[in-house]
């Protein structure tokens, strides 16, 4: 009996693991209520303008669209926020209004790139040379690499927690056997991507820091995670 209540509580948290993971993997894949709550990291551009215009002295009409619906990677305008999850990103105007990218298999995370795309070519020099180069916010190449990196070892830990859920609600000696070693292979695997994924996000935070000129407030590109 109490190999059962073991055996049983192990499912029940193998179950739970893998809800979880679920939740995970659909954040940011459309504009719907649930995808659109869950979020890897989120840029926060509202107080951009400001921070362009005090570096620059002039005023920058036309940075933001208002236009949900316009086209991502056009130079049409950027959104007052960028939230990526596992597979693609979605920039909202307000939410719940916003326009998502196209799915790809392990998104990177490229936020100077994202911006980039969306600032209209007036503002494009300004854009580029008011961020620090040394920031890893900037270094695309970096961020792309290891959240790419990252995005793997957490898809091996899912499969990993979902063939251990299936395998342990059979009672026989080796699916048990299998559902143990595909549960320490999974956890290791989510532990390293998790890492990866924490110390990736939290260098790129450090733009939050950053002023401009050295007397103005940090350039408000707000990274929530």
């Amino acid at each position: 009996m109490r190999g059962e209540v073991c055996i049983g509580s192990a499912e029940a948290l193998s179950f739970l693991s893998l809800l979880l993971l679920i939740f995970a993997h659909v954040g940011q894949i459309n504009t719907d209520t649930v995808p659109r709550g869950v979020a890897l990291v989120t840029v926060n551009m509202t107080g951009y303008a400001a921070g362009l215009q005090g570096a620059t002295g002039d005023p920058n009409p036309g940075l933001f669209t208002n236009n949900s619906a316009a086209p991502l990677m056009q130079e049409l305008g950027l959104r007052t926020q960028y939230s990526w999850g596992f597979y693609k990103y979605c920039a909202y105007t307000e939410k719940p209004q916003g326009l998502c990218s196209n799915q790809t298999f392990g998104f990177p995370f490229q936020p100077f790139e994202t911006i980039l795309g969306d600032t209209p070519e007036v503002y494009q020099i300004q854009t580029r040379y008011l961020l620090p180069q040394q920031s890893a916010f900037v270094d695309s190449g970096y961020l792309a690499d290891y959240t790419r990196a990252g995005f793997w070892l957490v898809f091996l830990g899912t499969l990993s927690a979902g063939i251990a859920f299936l395998a342990g609600l059979y009672k026989h000696t080796m699916t048990f056997m299998i559902s143990t070693v595909f549960s320490m292979f999974g956890a290791g695997c989510l532990l390293i991507g998790a890492s990866i994924y924490t110390a990736v996000l939290n260098k790129a935070k450090s733009i939050n820091s950053y002023t401009v000129c050295g007397i103005l407030a940090p350039l408000p590109y707000d990274i929530l995670m």
